[in-house]
């Protein structure tokens, strides 16, 4: 209820307040904002201003006259309390508070608390979360130990959704109360100088709808993940948490006190995260199949070094113009769409993009999806090649819509056929080279769609000692 931030504190649309029932079937009753899962009930409210000092950084409301500005100022903080007054944390009120979390929507968690034992059951529920595309953001310690030998916990798990951020001071600069580490630490962010003069730590909300100084990791993390917000929040429907995480570690301030403190070496620069100087270049050689009656699969050549990802768009017949269906990371060169019209010519195209804006789509290809079956091959022809020790197929192609040719055999003494290999539309020859002397073997020939297949003629070959 802090005045900075009130107006930013999420709600649950799926709950009635205070009518004593469980309206979203969740197992919370009453979670209008939120939970304590401590007292178990619907009162999260902060004890020591740890939570309250967090939230402001992250999202205190801009633009309202009072007070401070949060890193990304209009967000839904969605307060969850896993921790009592003395900052003592049950493992299963954590794992509660992160399964709350992504299960009611929330793309991230601010994680400012931790210690130095491994919990199984916190693993798995980042791993949920992580499975759910939420990114978990975490402070790394205030003990000035390397992580890397001495890991704290939840900041040390190897899970990829995990951002673990020590505090760089007033001076730009390691804190010197910081934890760190190469391999488990991932980029910096400003939490406050290792020195009694407050004015040098961080600024923030506190109870009673006063303002304060506080300084560590716990401090630098919701820098993160309000850089984070931003970030996502500018670029939904195209990222996921993979690329946010990518995003925020790529574009650092490197920092030489930070250089083999944190992967990134680096300070979190929410200018750079945010921009680019021109946008990426076209992506080309757009190619694509159908795999099934609403499935086709798409690849394409990456062109530029600075993209985010790529956009796909598709158009059908009757349509005025491209609709967007789905987006990849950067360097993904291959998707596919499950949601094509069956029967009809599905046209595509892909754009590259980052902050400055998309490139130019590539040029466009139109896949048919076949309402027939296609016509069965003719004329196959079966010869024991001498040279490659192999019996030589080939036949004609009456068909433009087949989406492979599946070649079968089957041996003298066999009685069911078997799909020995298959080969790509418009392929009409094959090598079989796994055959054996003095045998009798037969071939037929397959062509196959998402509709059906038809088959050619048999045909007979003896294979001679050799």
């Amino acid at each position: 209820n802090h005045e900075d931030l009130a107006q930013n504190i999420w709600i649950n649309t799926n709950e009635i307040p205070n009518n004593n029932i469980d309206d979203d079937g969740n197992g919370y009753v009453d979670d209008y904002r939120g939970w304590n899962f401590v007292n178990n009930n619907k009162n999260p409210m902060d004890d020591n201003s740890h939570g309250t000092h967090v939230s402001g950084v992250i999202g205190a409301k801009g633009n309202n006259f009072l007070g401070i500005v949060g890193v990304c100022w209009n967000i839904k903080l969605m307060p969850l309390k896993a921790g009592d007054r003395d900052g003592y944390f049950k493992d299963s009120n954590i794992v509660k508070a992160i399964d709350y979390a992504w299960r009611s929507g929330a793309k991230i968690s601010n994680n400012s608390y931790g210690g130095y034992v491994y919990s199984q059951a916190i693993f798995d529920a980042i791993s949920r979360a992580h499975g759910s595309g939420h990114l978990f953001i975490a402070a790394a310690g205030n003990e000035r130990n390397d992580n890397d030998k001495n890991p704290p916990y939840p900041a040390s798990y190897r899970i990829p959704n995990i951002i673990s951020v020590l505090a760089t001071d007033d001076n730009d600069t390691l804190a010197g109360y910081s934890n760190y580490g190469a391999t488990n630490v991932h980029v910096g962010a400003p939490g406050g100088a290792d020195d009694p003069n407050m004015e040098k730590w961080i600024f923030s909300t506190i109870l009673a709808n006063y303002y304060g100084f506080k300084s560590g990791t716990s401090m630098a993390a919701p820098y993160v993940t309000g850089v984070a917000a931003l970030f996502w929040g500018k670029c939904l429907p195209y990222v996921n948490h993979n690329q946010v995480k990518r995003r925020i570690l790529e574009k650092v301030d490197v920092l030489p006190s930070l250089n083999g403190k944190c992967v990134s070496n680096g300070r979190v620069n929410a200018y750079k995260v945010l921009y680019d100087p021109t946008p990426p270049n076209s992506p080309s050689n757009l190619s694509g199949y159908s795999t099934g009656w609403t499935t086709i699969n798409l690849s394409w050549s990456d062109n530029s070094a600075d993209e985010i990802g790529f956009k796909i768009e598709r158009k059908l017949p009757g349509m005025s113009d491209y609709a967007y269906i789905k987006a990849t990371e950067a360097n993904q060169t291959s998707s596919f769409d499950e949601m094509a019209q069956g029967g009809e010519v599905n046209y595509y195209r892909v754009k590259s993009w980052n902050m400055a804006g998309d490139s130019e789509p590539c040029l466009e290809i139109g896949v048919l999806i076949p309402a027939t079956v296609p016509t069965a091959p003719t004329g196959l022809i079966a010869r024991w090649d001498w040279g490659t020790r192999s019996v030589s197929l080939r036949w004609n192609d009456l068909s433009n819509n087949e989406l492979e040719f599946v070649i079968e055999r089957k041996a003298e003494w066999e009685t069911q056929w078997t799909a020995i290999d298959s080969v790509s539309q418009n392929q009409n020859f094959y090598y079989d080279k796994n055959v054996s002397g003095d045998t009798f073997y037969y071939y037929r020939i397959k062509a196959s769609n998402p509709v059906g297949y038809s088959y050619s003629e048999v045909v007979e070959i003896y294979i001679p000692i050799y």
